[in-house]
């Protein structure tokens, strides 16, 4: 299959997954652990898409598109292990301090 195929039948996966998640604005402290809930789902995501990307550069022995996955999955660990760290110190005002 060709890139050009395979972008034309790509499904719409980041707007599904922004319309599923993000639904309306949200204020206060629950508002931000529940974004930033939502945006640990987004790039958990993003993490296991370059695992399965990555075993297919892999299965082709695609050095180059091994290297890039290799720096982005590093990259989205740094998100993830972000957004854990802000949930954890978000977490306790969101939820015992009522707003």
């Amino acid at each position: 299959m060709s890139a050009r195929r395979g972008r034309e039948d790509a499904p719409d996966e980041p707007d599904r997954l922004h319309s599923q998640l993000f639904t309306g604005t949200r204020t206060g402290g629950i508002g931000l652990l529940r974004d930033l809930q939502d945006l640990y789902l987004m790039a958990a995501e993003c993490d296991i898409t370059w695992t399965v990307v990555g075993q297919a550069a892999y299965g082709v022995r695609d050095k180059d598109l091994l290297a890039v996955v290799r720096e982005c999955e590093g990259e989205t660990a740094i998100q993830l292990k972000w957004l854990r760290t802000r949930m954890k110190s978000a977490a306790p005002q969101a939820l015992v301090v009522a707003d």
